[in-house]
């Protein structure tokens, strides 16, 4: 008796954990929303487009909409460029002289690698 076990998706993999860093955001903007507080109050444009607590509910809301798209692997080109813009305003906000920059970073190199693997895929594909 021969047991086939489907080979393993390593792009859902990939999905599943670049998705997981929105969810633990979005996580955060709701259960531990002082995180959040001194940042946005701190920056000049965001400290004047809106209440802490209204920005502090779309970072959540965003976020969670982020990691289920991301995880789920709709619309890919439209989620990357979605998800790049509202890093490099994170970065705007959060700073580049900080350590969360790196962080960052380090998520926006994750989604190009997303797009980059998908456009590489279906241009062989063609």
């Amino acid at each position: 008796m021969t047991i086939k076990i489907k080979q393993l998706n390593y792009n859902l993999l990939f999905r599943i954990g670049l998705s997981f860093i929105f969810l633990a955001n979005s996580l955060t903007a709701w259960f531990s929303p002082s995180e959040f507080k001194e940042l946005i109050a701190n920056n000049y444009l965001t400290s004047r487009l809106a209440s802490p607590n209204l920005l502090i509910s779309f970072i959540g809301i965003n976020d969670a909409l982020l990691f289920l798209l991301i995880a789920f692997g709709k619309w890919r080109k439209f989620i990357v460029m979605w998800a790049a813009l509202w890093l490099l305003a994170v970065i705007y906000v959060t700073g580049i002289r900080t350590p969360d920059f790196i962080e960052h970073l380090g998520v926006l190199l994750l989604i190009s690698y997303y797009f980059t693997n998908y456009f590489i895929k279906t241009s062989k594909q063609e």
